[in-house]
């Protein structure tokens, strides 16, 4: 770990290894932000994916928004479903992503369905980490 010139030497003392450990993940965080803010892949540092959006994956080539539609709404109401195909062939790509009219039922959702048998496959769903939908919002 290199020192630079304005590194205040001082401010570590007193803090656990672990503390120390998650500053500089964080900082690091922030720093990988920046650098896709300034390549324009992200609308700003500071952007953070929805809480309402699910992600998942491990999808059955078979399933469609329908299905996932009709299982998923259960839990809540859904403004909309899309499973990310291939552009030149159309075939799904086997993940995709959910958004709910909420947070908590988007959270119900995650709590249930991770893990669940669809299709003949056992899928995976987690919160999106993506803020790519929130970027074309921006644009507006």
């Amino acid at each position: 770990m290199r020192v630079g010139i304005y590194d205040d030497l001082a401010e570590d003392e007193g803090k656990t290894e672990q503390e120390l450990q998650a500053e500089l993940e964080e900082r690091e965080a922030q720093e990988k932000a920046i650098l896709l803010e300034m390549l324009g892949d992200l609308p700003s540092a500071d952007a953070k994916p929805p809480e309402n959006v699910l992600f998942i994956c491990k999808l059955n080539p078979i399933t469609e928004e329908g299905d996932l539609e009709r299982i998923f709404s259960r839990f809540g109401k859904i403004n909309s479903v899309s499973i990310v195909k291939d552009p030149k062939t159309g075939q799904s790509l086997q993940y995709g992503f959910i958004e709910y009219d909420n947070k908590g039922d988007c959270e119900k959702a995650f709590q249930k369905m991770d893990n669940v048998l669809l299709d003949d496959r056992r899928i995976h769903v987690d919160f999106s980490q993506s803020v790519a939908k929130r970027r074309k919002w921006l644009r507006k």
